[in-house]
């Protein structure tokens, strides 16, 4: 296929590209052989019901796991505050001095 040529003012730039193993200024390219017409864009589908579950079971495990760790935190501590409590090391009474 001959490369056909054009002017400077039909050209968008002059920068270089690689065409079939050599470079090539885009002033020397048919507009069928530029980059931007080989591109394919991508075309908004909608979302996507698969990924949208998907992603909603890992933030909610996600929230769960911090949720139960709360928990634990909270457990841990009132136990520690009643076993202190039972072996007398504190108290809630306040001393009258």
């Amino acid at each position: 296929m001959a490369i056909k040529k054009y002017s400077a003012k039909n050209s968008i730039s002059r920068a270089p590209v690689i065409l079939r193993n050599r470079l090539t200024p885009i002033c020397l390219l048919r507009r069928e052989e530029m980059a931007g017409s080989h591109i394919a864009h991508a075309a908004y589908k909608g979302p996507s019901v698969v990924k949208e579950i998907m992603i909603g079971i890992a933030l909610g495990i996600v929230a769960g796991g911090l949720w139960k760790m709360h928990h634990w935190n909270n457990q841990r501590r009132t136990k520690e505050f009643y076993d202190l409590l039972d072996k007398n090391e504190i108290s809630v009474v306040v001393n009258d001095e």
